[in-house]
């Protein structure tokens, strides 16, 4: 039983969307005047695949309050996954027009809601004059992610090192961080380096610990805030690391005798692109326990009965972040599911979309379908990846470990995608296995399936 708003947000989180709305219910007659309980009630309908009603309840928020504000993040998060780009863009301008509203606080909707969108140009004509510290930061690192997406990452790499990785924006904005001891690009490297995360997870970990490779080979010890380094082993093969260590010392990288200091994932990134590029490998992870799923491959195995076995995660909707842009719902796969019956599909899948997935009648397939238990780890998530047939999924920490792992990987993108995924429509540079399946149009998920299909079909052939 949910008792509070904090017990709220952490059994949302947790997928427990039925037992959150109840908690709303309870609380309508005395909160439901209030712009925090409406904004509590579209995040569960976020979480829980309602983005229309998260919609509706993000527009009569924004009509209704002058300096609430929050609600911004899942309106456009919602509005981009369904294709109402320009319902989002008309409350995004029904802000800035409003008398009573501070002109800081329709800049940020700006910044933020035009890059939901994919509006990089209009985020890039934008100017920090008059606008705090803070805002100015924000919008710095937003216009160096809107360059990276419409020009590519060599465009915009600078500006997002400046604005988001540097020592001066963690300063301004995580002011709690210990900037002493951190390591954003500095030419000399300390001989102890640990990786955290900072506003970062466990796919931008996965993405970017290839970089980790060059600062091994200079001779630093790095080790992982997150333990990450239990869930998968560093791979990279030595020739590669050799490589880039090269470029690093040519660049006027050197290691320190001592000392000890922390960076993230983003700060490997901006600092470590323009030297080494992609640093990309078809294969730089390995499973840290080979073994660790034997029995659960074995069954899997054993049921598909010489189909391929291909993973499938089609929804982080229960992410504390935004990602319904990203994310498929159940329905859409319909058609994927009908048209593939060569395949046994893992269903990977967490978070509320797995209770719904396993109230639908195909989840008792189980010549068709397996669905992993909810116990199964990340470090068994790895191994079982690394011996299917081929993943499919979103843009999310899987579909990074499948293509680190080298394995045959579809990763499915709205039209407006990420920007390290820049504008290529089927291929990307960081990982030599992934396809990309992109939307042609915003929230055109028939388009996404349909191209799937075609894929999947291919690769049988």
């Amino acid at each position: 039983m949910i008792d509070s708003y904090q017990q709220f947000h952490s059994n949302l989180y947790a997928g427990e969307i039925d037992a959150c709305f109840r908690f709303l219910d309870g609380r309508f007659a005395a909160d439901g005047h209030t712009s925090e309980y409406l904004h509590a009630r579209a995040l569960a309908h976020l979480r829980g695949g309602e983005f229309l009603r998260a919609v509706d309840i993000g527009c009569e928020l924004t009509r209704r309050s002058n300096t609430f504000g929050f609600q911004l993040h899942s309106l456009c998060d919602a509005c981009a996954h369904l294709g109402l780009k320009e319902v989002a863009l008309s409350m995004i301008e029904y802000v800035g027009c409003k008398p009573d509203v501070a002109p800081i606080f329709a800049f940020l909707w700006r910044v933020y809601g035009w890059h939901y969108l994919g509006c990089d140009d209009r985020v890039l004509e934008l100017s920090a004059q008059d606008v705090d510290e803070h805002s100015a930061y924000v919008l710095g690192h937003h216009q160096g992610r809107s360059a990276m997406r419409l020009n590519g990452i060599a465009s915009g790499v600078e500006l997002l090192h400046r604005y988001w990785s540097s020592h001066e924006a963690r300063r301004v904005l995580f002011p709690d961080v210990d900037i002493e001891h951190y390591w954003c690009g500095q030419r000399v490297l300390p001989a102890h380096l640990t990786m955290t995360s900072i506003a970062s997870g466990h796919g931008d970990q996965v993405n970017w610990v290839r970089y980790a490779g060059a600062l091994q080979a200079l001779g630093v010890q790095i080790a992982y805030a997150d333990g990450s380094d239990r869930n998968y082993r560093f791979a990279m093969p030595d020739a590669e690391s050799a490589r880039d260590a090269e470029a690093m010392r040519a660049a006027g990288f050197a290691v320190a005798t001592d000392g000890a200091l922390w960076t993230d994932p983003f700060a490997l990134f901006t600092a470590l692109f323009p030297v080494l590029g992609y640093a990309s490998s078809a294969r730089y992870i390995e499973p840290a326990d080979p073994c660790a799923a034997d029995a659960i491959v074995d069954e899997i195995r054993q049921r598909a009965q010489g189909r391929r076995c291909v993973g499938i995660f089609w929804s982080s909707c229960e992410s504390a972040n935004n990602f319904a842009s990203r994310s498929l719902a159940l329905p859409d796969l319909v058609p994927l599911f009908d048209s593939t019956p060569d395949i046994h599909w893992v269903v990977m899948q967490r978070g509320f979309e797995r209770k719904r997935w396993l109230n639908a009648p195909r989840s008792n397939d189980l010549d068709r379908f397996t669905t992993l238990a909810s116990d199964v780890t990340l470090t068994q998530s790895v191994s079982i990846i690394d011996r299917l047939d081929a993943f499919v999924g979103n843009d999310g920490a899987l579909s990074h470990i499948a293509g680190a792992l080298g394995k045959p990987c579809y990763l499915f993108l709205n039209q407006v995608a990420e920007w390290r995924y820049e504008r290529d429509p089927h291929v990307t540079p960081w990982y030599a296995s992934m396809r990309l399946v992109r939307a042609r149009g915003l929230g055109d998920w028939n388009d996404v399936v349909r191209n799937l299909q075609a894929l999947l079909t291919a690769q049988a052939r």
